[in-house]
């Protein structure tokens, strides 16, 4: 039986021991890089186990902000992986003086083919570590308008009123401009436009909106809200809206400025006040009078 299995268990030995190549004196086996492949697969999973039982006993107990525990968590990770990548190496038999071989070569690798993928990684510590945007946080790019859901090495997840979720390279929040609307405060400013017809009761223009803006619980009160006499437009008189809203508490900017404009509608149309729009005076100067006829049709 014993023979027997011997003689089983010679050629997967001799396939297991079998040299693949020589780098810098060392052999390297195909049983070495199975077990280095196996070992770096259980890696990345005990990372991210040891990463979240770390955040729930060390971090989150002694740390509030939410955007500091996902940046101390997500250094824990990578500090993690690192300690179980080493592990692993050592334990399939793979010393680490096995890289500085292939130090020349991956230098230039990077240097050619993985700049933008080292741009931003680097850029993605900075982000974590300065904190110009945090999780949570309400950012405007150039095209993309949303808060901010995580913010990795490499990219930064972006949801929109939508619920699309966008996937940014981190590289951009640092060379382009963006907008953070919470910062340092969640408090922020903004404001509607509305024209009324020439003519109209400015004052109760003003007494309507103001009482509108007094009444909606999506506008904070302190800092007070005004309504502003913005202009003598062409075709209408201009009045401006300014008020301020928290941006942990309403849904979106953009629902609170069209719930003001529904009660502008309705108040005004209550109080006969003309909404303008524009109007065009057409004056016609001729030498002769213009002859006019009218066909049936």
């Amino acid at each position: 039986m014993l023979a027997t299995l011997n003689e089983f268990l010679a050629p997967v030995a001799l396939i297991w021991n079998h040299k693949l190549l020589t780098i810098g004196g060392i052999k390297l086996s195909l049983g070495n890089l199975i077990m280095a492949l196996t070992m770096l697969l259980f890696a990345t999973r005990l990372s991210r186990a040891a990463s979240r039982a770390i955040d729930r006993r060390l971090i989150q107990p002694f740390v509030d902000d939410r955007s500091s525990q996902h940046t101390y968590q997500t250094f824990a990770f990578y500090g993690c992986l690192a300690g179980f990548v080493t592990l692993s190496l050592g334990i399939a038999g793979i010393p680490l003086t096995v890289f500085t071989v292939f130090g020349g070569a991956l230098a230039i690798g990077v240097g050619f083919g993985s700049q933008n993928i080292v741009n931003n990684f680097i850029s993605g510590i900075i982000l974590l570590v300065e904190k110009p945007i945090k999780v949570g946080d309400v950012v405007e790019l150039e095209s993309i308008s949303g808060s901010v859901l995580a913010i990795g090495t490499r990219s930064t997840q972006v949801k929109n009123l939508e619920g699309k979720i966008f996937v940014v390279p981190n590289s951009f929040f640092l060379e382009k401009s963006v907008l953070n609307w919470s910062y340092e405060d969640p408090v922020v400013r903004t404001g509607i436009n509305v024209g009324v017809a020439y003519g109209s009761d400015v004052r109760r223009v003003q007494d309507i909106c103001m009482s509108i803006l007094n009444q909606s619980p999506e506008v904070l009160q302190d800092p007070r809200p005004v309504v502003v006499f913005d202009d003598f437009g062409d075709s209408s008189l201009v009045f401006r809206l300014q008020f301020w809203c928290n941006l942990g508490v309403v849904s979106s900017l953009a629902e609170v400025r069209s719930a003001l404009r529904f009660q502008i509608d309705e108040r005004f149309k209550e109080a006969k006040i003309e909404i303008a729009f524009p109007q065009r005076d057409i004056n016609l100067r001729v030498s002769s009078p213009v002859g006019v006829r009218v066909l049936n049709s």
